[in-house]
Order: structure tokens, then C-alpha cells, then sequence
């Protein structure tokens, strides 16, 4: 037994001093390579991963990549039912973007999935990122000859702009295929040249766009290889294998598989033409209109004046500059440009989410190759330094969305030292219990932060579109981004939370869980009603269903009107607030459906409020189930704030004319 111990002792002392002199062999570049690789693929695969699992990722495009990778995994090509919430036709991924890359990624979610579960994507992603900071060091390295350059651009490479703001979007097929890119001219140069023809293939599929950004890749090539004859005749021969995979996209595999019923409607380039042909005809036509626009803000509307000026201030600053020393790799990003200025969407001249990812992805090769030209070390790595510092308070700047010219995006997912990166507002284990709750194969509506956990299945829809939904999975915060709070709360609280056929199975806050039964329930919450008729024994305040007395001037009580009973309560410019329901006995979290019928010559007189100090003002004055002696009713809902000492709901004459006011009813969901 002690031989053995001693024995072990030693062989790890060995192993030891093997690893230490493997250390001590290697390049200290190559040595810095593997750290900075290490560090920052272990910083983005944390902050990829983490987001989704403190649910902060997002239906689009997360919902639908998950749902077509565990449909293509299971060998079919179904319509997703996730684009129903904005398109009421069958859309399949594939009719939405051109691409194969999910299909050849299939192997992967029968190798992890079972493991890595709805994360496996993201995983992968990070191993794409990866794969191009790799051949970045790479090819910065071979044409350069300093490995410390090389070590520099992947600091670059993961520091810039784009490579941080395409976090807010989780997963995109675009993150992948721009890093196919810097992998091909790492092959081509090294003269693999199979390796860099399979590679370019599967760039050419794996987005409709991408055929038009490749030729660009390979005329720089030609540049450098000029006096090559071989490598040039290879690049021709890519050039015109984009050409013709760009005709084949677009004239036969699109047209294919879409119908007059669901178009392609990804080509939003209405300044240029109707489709790619009129649209390169327009630039050769109109090379000084097309050159403006660029620049110009063609959308007509002023508050996107300066969201393409933000982008090229972004770039430049961060680097982009010393393209001006060697203009000719200007080359490989005019596509780019192109293809982002030219387009309908303000969003996407922006450096919001992913729409920078290809120029981060790209920037770093010809701008640390160039810093080649600098003959003093000291002299290269100082600008090199410099630059990385660029890139890592531009960055750092434009992660603060008040910053940015549109704001969009969650800003605790690019930062991951934000004190609430891992500390998300609600407890994320209970629900993930509650989701435990839901069968694999049942049918779910859920709002966007949560849809992404749920996405590998036939049934999946992104509420508000419930369809064929048997359970509804929901945020109660305004979880999609079409609709404001109050629109949210009134269609999930009065559709589904106070109707009987649907039961709450989970409702930990702000978090809720609710399954469909096909026979009515008991109602599963509390009810409050004031229907005027019934006083205090001094008459000096009207009473509740719960016996509790309503701050009510009893001068209000009227009898010449009444939707029910011989009672109502009339408000005047003199007498302007009434039958104030104090509500003690609620806790935060508690949901509220508050009621209350009108009587008004004028409809926007006469308001019900719910209100709680500071935290909470609800007003409204917009009535419904007009009945036939011209009542109306009132409704609000509401999540009771965590500060509710002064919570309350009244009615209100704001119009100071006479109005009356009836049949006050609040129902409570208690929060258990």
C-alpha cells in the first residue's frame, strides 16, 4: 500500500515537471494565445449561458433556432408556430432565412442535447466564436510573422463593439456564419485548400447574403497573391461560385420553397428596387445617389437621423481608422456596409444586437496586419495596446443603452459585472419547478423570456397567441415588446387569470403557470362588491361585500339612478371623489381586476383609479359592455406593488359635470 502511494506521488511529480517544461518549450505568444482563448471563451460562454438561464434570453431569435434545431433533428421541415404571433400563415425557419447551418449542426443535438438541453445552441455558438478568434491569430500571425500581434487581434477580435452587443440577441445564425470567414483565409493561406473549400461552402449556405460578401473576401486575396497565378485562378473560381450559388438562392431554392401565400420578405431594400436585380441596377445606375445614401437617413422620419453616423464614429474609434493606411481592405467590408445602409430598417444601420457581429468578426485581421508596417516592437504593441483600450471603452460606453442613439436591448446581459447579472428580481429555481410542471409533448403559450425553455416542441406559441395552448407560461411584467404594461396585464388577467376555464397551477411572483380545463371551475379568487345599496348604521358611509366601509362623502348617495338596485353614487365638480375602497387585506403580488359602472353624457368623463402612494397611479376612462340605458363598465388590472400602505381604488369626476358611478367590484388572485 505505501510503494503504491509513493509510486502515485511520483508519477504526478513527473507529470508535473513535464507539463513545466512543455510550458517552458512553448512560445510565450502561444502561451498568452491559450490564456487569453481561455479567458474570454470561459467569460462568453458564462455570460451566454447565464442570461438564458436567468431567463433573460428572448423568443426572437432564440424561440424559433431552438424550435427548428429539434425539428430538423427529428428529420422533418415544419412551419413554426412561433411566427404565428405576427404572421397568421405556416412559416417554416427555412422560408424565414436561407441557411443550412442548423442542418449540418444536427449531429450535435443528438451528441449533447440530451444533456445541454435548449443551452446547446449557445454552446455551440460560443464554439464558433472561438473557431474565428483562432484562425484570427492565425492568419494575423503567418502574414505578419509576430505571434504577438496575433495574440492582440484575438484581445481585438473579443473586445469589440459588435462582439458584445450581439449578446442581447442570444443566438443567431449570423454569429456563426461570419465566423466561417477568418476560418477560410486561415486555410487558404496555409494552403489547405480542400479544408478551405469545404469551409467556403458551408459559408455560401449558411445565409442567403452570404454569396455577396464571399467574392469581396477573395478579391483582397487576389490582391495579396497577385504574382500567384494558382491562388488567383482559386479565387476566381470562388468568385464565381458565389456568383452562381447567389443565382441558385435566389431564382431557384427561394422561389421553391415559399408560395405566393408566404414570401420572401427578408429583402427590404425599397430605396434601391423590388428584388437584388433592380437593386444593382439602381447602384450602377445612380453611383452618386447610392454613395449618399450611405449616409443619408433614407427612411424620411428625423429621429433616425444619426444612427448611421453612430455606427462609422463606433468603428472608426475603435480602430477602423487604420484601414485608411492600406485602403485596400476597405475591400472586404463594402458588402457589409452596403447591406446595412441600404436597408429599410433604421434598426439595422445601428450597432444595436448583431447587426455589427460580421464587421467585429472581420476588423481585427486587416487592422493588426497593418500595425505590421510599424518597424519598432515597442512602436507595434504599444498602437496595438492602444487599440484594444479603444475597443474596450467604446464598448463599454455603448453598453449603457441611454448612450445609443435607439437603446434598444436588456442592458444587464452585456454586463456581466452588473450586481444583477446573477441576481435576477425573482427566484429562478422555483421557476424552473414550475416549468418542471409542464408534460414534453403538451402545447404552451409563453411570453418571451420564458418561450426559449420551451421551444423544443410541436406545440409552442409565444403569447399573446395562445391557439391551441394547454398551459400558459408568462412573466406578468410586459414580456413582449409590442405591447405596453397595461395592454399586457388587461389581456393576461382578463382573458385568462379571471376566466374559469383556466386554472393557475403555479403563480410565484412575477412568474405564472396556467393550465386549460375543459369544464368551469370555482372561481379561484376573492371578491369585493360595493353595489351601493347597503350603509354604514350611522348612513354616513356605504358598504362593502366584506363588511368594510368605503371613504365616501354620504352626501354622494343618490337615487335617481342605478344599474342595479335603487342606488348609485353620483360625483359632482363639487363633490369629485368617492366610494375610495381602502383594501387591507392584500400583500404584494396580489392581482387585481377592478370594476366599476358609469353613467356620463360624456365618455371621457368619469375615471376609476387604482393607486398606492408613489409606486402606483392607474387611471382610466375607457368603458365597455355598454348596456341599453347607456351604462358602462370601467376596468383595470393591476399586480400589487411591493410599497402598497397606501393603496386604494377610487372613482373620480374629472370632467366636473355630474356622473354616476355603480357596482364597484374587485376581484383578488391571492399570491401564494
Amino acid at each position: 500500500m505505501l510503494y503504491d502511494e509513493y509510486n502515485l506521488y511520483f508519477r504526478s511529480i513527473a507529470s508535473i515537471m513535464r507539463l513545466n517544461g512543455l510550458m517552458n518549450s512553448m512560445p510565450k505568444h502561444k502561451l498568452a494565445f491559450y490564456i487569453v482563448m481561455v479567458l474570454f471563451g470561459a467569460l462568453y460562454c458564462t455570460m451566454s449561458v447565464a442570461n438564458h438561464y436567468y431567463l433573460r434570453s428572448t423568443t426572437f431569435d432564440f424561440g424559433p433556432y431552438n424550435y427548428a434545431f429539434w425539428d430538423y433533428a427529428h428529420f422533418h421541415v415544419t412551419p413554426c408556430p412561433i411566427y404565428k404571433v405576427f404572421n397568421s400563415n405556416d412559416i417554416t425557419f427555412l422560408q424565414d432565412h436561407f441557411s443550412i447551418t442548423l442542418m449540418f449542426l444536427v449531429p450535435f443535438y443528438w451528441l449533447l442535447n440530451w444533456l445541454t438541453g435548449t443551452y446547446t445552441l449557445l454552446l455551440i455558438q460560443t464554439a464558433f466564436i472561438i473557431w474565428g478568434a483562432w484562425a484570427t491569430y492565425k492568419v494575423v500571425s503567418l502574414k505578419t510573422g509576430d505571434g504577438w500581434l496575433g495574440v492582440g487581434a484575438v484581445v481585438y477580435y473579443f473586445l469589440l463593439q459588435g462582439r458584445n452587443s450581439a449578446l442581447d440577441e442570444d443566438c443567431n445564425i449570423i454569429i456563426m456564419c461570419s465566423c466561417f470567414v477568418p476560418v477560410f483565409i486561415w486555410y487558404f493561406e496555409s494552403k489547405r485548400f480542400i479544408a478551405a473549400t469545404i469551409v467556403f461552402v458551408l459559408a455560401l449556405f449558411s445565409r442567403e447574403d452570404m454569396p455577396l460578401w464571399l467574392p469581396f473576401v477573395c478579391l483582397v486575396l487576389i490582391i495579396w497573391h497577385r504574382k500567384e497565378r494558382k491562388l488567383v485562378y482559386a479565387c476566381v473560381g470562388y468568385i464565381l461560385a458565389s456568383i452562381v450559388s447567389f443565382v441558385l438562392i435566389f431564382k431557384v431554392f427561394i422561389p421553391a420553397i415559399h408560395s405566393s401565400a408566404v414570401e420572401y420578405n427578408l429583402f427590404e431594400y425599397g430605396a434601391l428596387g423590388e428584388d437584388p436585380y433592380h437593386a444593382l441596377l439602381f447602384i450602377f445606375r445612380h453611383p452618386i445617389d447610392s454613395f449618399l445614401m450611405l449616409f443619408q437617413n433614407q427612411s424620411g422620419d428625423p429621429v433616425n437621423d444619426w444612427i448611421k453616423m453612430e455606427f462609422y464614429l463606433v468603428y472608426l474609434i475603435s480602430g477602423g481608422f487604420v484601414l485608411f493606411f492600406r485602403p485596400q481592405y476597405f475591400i472586404w467590408f463594402i458588402p457589409l456596409i452596403a447591406q446595412k445602409m441600404f436597408n429599410d430598417q433604421p434598426i439595422r444601420w445601428s450597432t444595436e444586437s448583431y447587426y455589427t457581429v460580421q464587421v467585429a468578426t472581420l476588423l481585427p485581421i486587416p487592422v493588426f496586419i497593418i500595425l505590421s508596417i510599424i518597424r519598432s516592437r515597442i512602436g507595434r504593441y504599444s498602437v496595438a495596446l492602444i487599440l484594444c483600450g479603444l475597443a474596450f471603452f467604446v464598448t463599454r460606453y455603448e453598453s449603457n443603452p441611454s448612450y445609443r442613439k435607439l437603446g434598444y436591448g436588456n442592458p444587464v446581459k452585456r454586463n456581466v459585472f452588473n450586481k444583477t447579472f446573477f441576481n435576477p428580481p425573482y427566484n429562478v429555481k422555483t421557476i424552473y419547478n414550475d416549468l418542471a410542471l409542464i408534460p414534453p409533448d403538451a402545447s404552451v403559450s409563453a411570453s418571451a423570456s420564458i418561450l426559449p425553455h420551451l421551444a423544443q416542441r410541436k406545440g409552442i406559441y409565444e403569447f399573446p397567441d395562445a391557439a391551441n395552448a394547454e398551459y400558459i407560461a408568462i412573466f406578468t411584467f410586459a414580456d413582449y415588446f409590442v405591447m405596453s404594461q397595461e395592454q399586457y396585464s388587461t389581456l393576461l388577467y382578463g382573458t385568462y387569470l379571471f376566466n374559469p376555464h383556466w386554472q393557475v397551477i403555479a403563480n410565484d411572483f412575477p412568474f405564472m403557470l396556467l393550465k386549460k380545463v375543459t369544464d368551469k371551475k370555482a372561481p379561484d379568487y376573492d371578491s369585493v362588491l360595493c353595489n351601493s345599496e347597503n350603509m354604514t348604521p350611522d348612513h354616513q358611509h356605504l358598504l362593502a361585500s366584506d363588511n368594510e366601509p368605503l371613504n365616501n362623502d354620504a352626501a354622494t348617495w343618490d337615487s335617481t339612478k342605478a344599474h342595479s338596485g335603487k342606488h348609485s353614487v353620483r360625483l359632482t365638480k363639487e363633490m369629485a371623489y368617492g366610494m375610495t375602497l381602502p383594501l387591507k387585506n392584500i400583500k404584494a403580488g396580489d392581482i387585481l381586476c377592478a370594476s366599476v359602472w358609469r353613467y356620463s353624457e360624456d365618455p371621457a368623463n368619469g375615471m376609476l383609479i387604482v393607486s398606492s402612494g408613489k409606486s402606483l397611479y392607474l387611471p382610466s376612462a375607457i368603458g365597455a359592455n355598454k348596456d341599453a340605458a347607456g351604462w358602462e363598465q370601467i376596468t383595470l388590472y393591476c399586480t400589487v406593488p411591493d410599497d402598497h400602505k397606501d393603496f386604494g381604488i377610487y372613482i373620480w369626476d374629472n370632467g366636473g359635470k355630474p356622473v354616476w358611478f355603480d357596482d364597484m367590484e374587485v376581484k383578488i388572485y391571492r399570491n401564494k
